[in-house]
């Protein structure tokens, strides 16, 4: 089952690619636009990949637990300030399909997340002005929608 949709979360918005290849193994891809607990600007951009394994499973409804790894791009705008990491987590989900059409698919992911990176700050002259510590959100609160295309 291949499905295409878009996932909100509380500091950013994705669309997504996800890939059911058995009933109890995943694979989902993802990239959007976010923004930092800071100063909720979205001026950050975030992509990366979810491997999700199904523990329990029916025709209408999926449970499942899953491990994230992205790459995150802090400050993407401000090239004084810009600066990337890379951010893994954990994560179950839930999922129910649309009874009438089982094409259609709605979920939502908590999970935890952590990593923390310190960098320097540069002028627009490339001296060295000081140093920004960023560190990513912990918690995970996802809402997803996906189209899943015919067998």
């Amino acid at each position: 089952m291949i499905g295409f949709g878009g996932e909100l979360s509380v500091l950013s918005f994705k669309p997504n690619l996800r890939m059911w290849f058995s009933k109890t193994t995943g694979f989902e891809i993802f990239g959007g636009i976010a923004s930092e607990l800071d100063d909720i600007d979205p001026n950050d951009v975030e992509a990366g990949f979810k491997f999700l394994h199904a523990i329990q499973y029916n025709r209408t409804d999926r449970t499942y637990i899953g491990l994230i790894g992205k790459w995150k791009w802090v400050n993407v705008y401000d090239s004084d300030k810009t600066s990337n990491l890379p951010v893994p987590g954990v994560i179950i989900g839930k999922e129910w399909y649309s009874k009438r059409i089982n094409r259609k698919g709605f979920a939502i992911e908590l999970g935890y997340q952590f990593d923390t990176k310190e960098y320097d700050v540069f002028d627009p002259n490339h001296i060295k002005t000081g140093k920004e510590r960023f560190e990513e959100f912990p918690l995970i609160l996802n809402f997803r929608y996906s189209f899943y295309s015919k067998k």
